[in-house]
């Protein structure tokens, strides 16, 4: 009885909740443009203003969660990788001084993405 008490208490992330966080953080730099641009322009209806509150949420759920990341190395590509908006290739050359091959980055990336699935799971 405790066993499913447990699995209840701790959900796991399955392979659509990370695929749903990849795609959700790679689309991060595109909304947090859209908050700074209504931080800039104030919203005049109530249609824009509902929508800048939910890109305020979202934004600061992709940046809490990927806070939570505990290996600062993980941190550190998937805040270069999605936090920063640069591609595959410019994160493994910006790593490329830690002697990582790129496959090591994508582990990393990888990690990174489970990580922030997993805090989204109870942040939502």
């Amino acid at each position: 009885m405790s066993v499913m008490y447990m699995e209840t208490l701790f959900p796991v992330v399955t392979q659509a909740d990370i695929v749903r966080t990849k795609a959700l953080l790679k689309q991060y730099r595109e909304k947090k443009q859209k908050v700074i641009f209504f931080e800039m322009n104030p919203p005049e209806t109530e249609s824009q203003a509902a929508k800048h509150a939910a890109l305020i949420k979202y934004t600061r759920l992709i940046e809490r969660a990927v806070e939570q990341i505990i290996y600062p190395d993980v941190r550190s590509v998937i805040e270069y990788r999605f936090i920063k908006g640069n591609s595959r290739a410019a994160t493994i050359l910006h790593f490329s001084g830690w002697d990582y091959s790129d496959k090591t980055i994508d582990r990393k990336i990888i990690e990174g993405t489970e990580s922030v699935a997993n805090t989204l799971l109870y942040l939502e």
